[in-house]
């Protein structure tokens, strides 16, 4: 296993002062949510949060705490999503649009408890979020703070969580680039790295936000180390020049931020296998600055000559300074504990370095940097020249990956139009087009150079590949090529739906999803095609058009599918059109075959209706049967079951039968059942409507 391998199975994890005071803070949070404002159950909350905070304020004056979508970031570290109360505590600061929480040592208890009040508003039941509040009507204490950063428009995601219309890298970065700037109208385009930088370098400091700017370096760069997309590098190339636009002093002081010696370990091995060479080297001598360990002058000038040939090199040289640079920085990091400035290891690299073979040394015979086929095919251009050698020496080229670099010195030859068409032309042909592509021969420099000389004549040959490559890497990246390309893409998809093989249909709904199709195609007749990969497609292109949204919003809750129901219940948050409501009830809240979390969705989203259809409904839902004298009998609890309880408390508490649903929860073994009316009365009317 290598350095970088090992470095994955590390584990950072927070103290255990600082997981106690996260746990009694969810806690807190939770409920302040659930009881109303005097009830004996707050009287701890605030006391016990105290204690918390005095445990920690003995070594530190203040604490922040960074917010992401489901984990927290504390020191550099990000808690575990998988766990529940700290996933529930994250989500609700991230609801309200805060980048951060911050504490600061003579904080009260009543300050705790306005914040704790203050979070607990929940957002989903119309309460405002803080991070969306003019900054005079936000509420402010003297040593507590919420500190909003716009996510609002970071994502829009499916309700399987999975992210539409671009990977993870690329919202992490534009979540970076919003907090960086502390503007949520930032959009991708907006988002240039060197902006980002400037805006990280004259930010006035504070521990809140360089929190939540170590918080997304370290999960782009996690991320990042196991992402092969195409939008992964250009995220990748993002973050390299990041990097190089930060000073000493905010790079050293981000990398210091960046928990303790392991965590900050684990992120340079991360950025070795993802970031540019100079950007791995400079964050290398801030890391070893903020550690207190020692890099002499002449490793410091090997490391960026290294460095330099790996970004600015040509062909074998630069491949083979890459690896020996991101190798070199290995073996450091593996003795990085050691006091010692120059330890063991540290010296018997360098000896291994000075007494190595040169590093770009050239096969026998060769002397220059060039390849033999490359230099042939330069004489061809300089000479005007053709034939069966140059021939021979360009397929070469094509195979070893100095395409792009021979395509840029044929198109700017102008004094050798014979040689240039012979290399443009051939390859710009249709059919040889489609062969490289298929072969996986074009990187994207190359790719752009071709696109660019045949234009519109380059889609079909596209189209073509994507349908019958084997390799999702080829496909994934033509794919991420269509959708830059314009409207034609969209008519020759459009012409690709005769083909009845699903995946076809499926790839060419997608591809559509992504561009902007022309107003007469109407994607709802495949909502009823056989193969459920092509319905879902359908459905997330049908969502975005409001003259068929209520016959989309039908067929999704009509389908067996359980992601195609679940996308039409989230497409019912804003209402439930009249025409819905018997589907809704019909194939989803009453429908046995649906699981309990689905039916508990569905009932969330009938609760908002105020007819005697629905009150029918709900009850049935919370009863099972009836007793030897006529009541209503409480059914078990399940999630559909406890939804069901609070809208009928909640919205109907004068009904007889809901009165007497409620009497035996209240009375119910079950803390569940109880929970689920323990708030009725006006305090909960208001927090539902």
């Amino acid at each position: 296993m290598t350095a970088a391998e090992g470095a994955g199975h590390e584990r950072t994890a927070l103290s255990r002062e600082l997981g106690e005071f996260l746990i009694e803070f969810s806690i807190g949070v939770h409920r302040h949510a659930m009881y109303p404002e005097g009830h004996p159950s707050l009287e701890p909350v605030a006391d016990n949060i105290l204690g918390r905070l005095g445990v920690l304020f003995r070594e530190r004056s203040s604490l922040a705490i960074g917010v992401a979508e489901r984990q927290l970031v504390i020191d550099g570290v990000a808690t575990d999503q998988r766990h529940p109360v700290l996933a529930d505590l994250s989500r609700r600061l991230h609801d309200h649009q805060l980048g951060a929480v911050s504490f600061r040592m003579g904080v009260t208890s009543r300050e705790v408890t306005g914040l704790l009040e203050a979070l607990a508003r929940d957002v989903d039941r119309g309460g405002e979020p803080l991070g969306l509040m003019a900054s005079e009507a936000r509420p402010s204490w003297p040593h507590a703070r919420v500190h909003p950063v716009g996510y609002d428009k970071l994502e829009m995601r499916d309700p399987s969580g999975v992210g539409i219309g671009t990977d993870r890298a690329s919202l992490l970065w534009l979540g970076l680039a919003r907090a960086a700037l502390n503007d949520d109208e930032v959009t991708e385009a907006g988002s240039d790295p060197d902006t980002v930088a400037r805006g990280i370098r004259e930010h006035e400091r504070e521990a809140a936000y360089d929190q939540v700017i170590v918080g997304y370096l370290l999960q782009l760069a996690d991320e990042l180390s196991t992402s092969e997309g195409r939008e992964s590098k250009q995220v990748r190339r993002k973050m390299s020049k990041l990097v190089r636009g930060l000073d000493e002093d905010t790079l050293s002081r981000l990398v210091r931020f960046g928990g303790n010696r392991a965590q900050r370990r684990r992120f340079l091995l991360d950025a070795n296998q993802t970031l540019s060479a100079e950007s791995v080297v400079r964050l290398f001598e801030a890391a070893a600055a903020s550690d207190e360990q020692s890099i002499s002058h002449a490793m410091a000038r090997m490391l960026m000559k290294l460095a330099t040939h790996a970004s600015h090199g040509r062909g074998r040289s630069r491949q083979e300074a890459d690896s020996a640079l991101r190798e070199h920085i290995e073996g450091l990091l593996a003795g990085w504990e050691l006091p010692d400035p120059n330890p063991g290891r540290y010296t018997s690299v360098l000896e291994a370095m000075s007494k190595a073979a040169p590093v770009f040394q050239l096969p026998e015979g060769e002397s220059g940097g060039l390849s033999e086929a490359d230099r042939l095919l330069s004489m061809a251009l300089e000479l005007d020249t053709w034939g069966p050698m140059a021939v021979k020496a360009l397929d070469q080229v094509i195979r070893s990956g100095g395409l792009a670099d021979l395509l840029e010195r044929a198109t700017a030859a102008e004094h050798a139009p014979r040689v240039s068409f012979q290399i443009l032309g051939g390859l710009t042909e249709p059919e040889r087009f489609k062969e490289l592509l298929s072969e996986g021969l074009l990187d994207e420099r190359a790719l752009a150079i071709l696109i660019d000389k045949m234009a519109d004549t380059a889609i079909d040959p596209m189209l073509d590949v994507l349908l019958e490559s084997d390799s999702r890497a080829v496909r994934r990246g033509i794919f991420d090529t269509l959708q830059r390309m314009g409207p034609e893409v969209a008519r020759l998809a459009i012409r690709r739906l005769s083909d009845p093989r699903w995946f076809v249909l499926r790839n060419m709904i997608a591809l559509l999803g992504r561009l902007e199709p022309p107003p007469d195609f109407d994607p709802t007749p495949y909502l009823d095609h056989p193969d459920v990969r092509v319905r879902r497609e359908a459905l997330l292109l049908s969502m975005r058009r409001t003259d068929t949204r209520t016959r989309t919003i039908v067929a999704a809750l009509s389908d067996a599918d359980e992601r195609m129901v679940r996308i039409g219940l989230v497409g019912l948050r804003n209402g439930v059109p009249e025409q819905v409501l018997p589907t809704l009830v019909n194939r989803v809240v009453r429908y046995p075959a649906r699981s309990p979390e689905t039916r508990a969705l569905g009932v969330r989203m009938l609760a908002t209706v105020r007819s005697s259809l629905v009150l029918n409904t709900l009850i049935d839902v919370a009863t099972s049967g009836r007793t030897l004298f006529g009541k209503p009998r409480l059914a078990p609890p399940a999630p559909d079951v406890l939804v069901a309880l609070r809208a009928l408390s909640t919205f109907w508490p004068d009904v007889e039968e809901v009165r007497e649903l409620v009497q035996q929860a209240q009375r119910a073994r079950d803390p569940e059942l109880r929970a689920a009316v323990e708030s009725v009365g006006p305090t909960a009317e208001a927090e539902a409507g």
